[in-house]
């Protein structure tokens, strides 16, 4: 059915590994663009693994790609779980989930969904 959104977090999903692979793509490139299409091209390789409909992919990659950037390279793989809990819990609000990790202070206030991508 279309506009159902599937979870980003479920049991089949590893966050120390989805985030070491986050992370490690994070450094390759020189400009925050291409480290921010480095991060997707692995989330999209990452979405293959766990065997998932197809159809979903693209919201998927793009809702965890938006989400991981609020964060810094030396994050914790909890803290990045913690925020992917908190965007299922928005129904894919990333820029709310964003919000709410700040006021939890999970991420920096001063964190945008780009963060990562500028600091690597």
């Amino acid at each position: 059915m279309p506009g159902v959104r599937e979870p980003v977090l479920d049991r089949h999903v590893d966050v120390a590994q989805l985030w070491q692979l986050a992370s490690e793509a994070a450094r390759k490139g020189e400009k925050w663009g291409q480290r921010k299409k480095s991060v997707s091209d692995a989330m999209v390789t990452y979405y293959a693994q766990l065997r998932r409909d197809r159809r979903g992919a693209k919201r998927w990659v793009a809702e965890v790609v938006d989400l991981l950037g609020y964060f810094d390279l030396s994050a914790d793989w909890r803290a990045v779980e913690k925020g992917l809990q908190i965007l299922d819990q928005a129904d894919g609000d990333v820029t709310g989930a964003g919000a709410e990790l700040q006021r939890l202070e999970v991420v920096p206030a001063s964190s945008t969904k780009n963060s990562l991508f500028k600091s690597a």
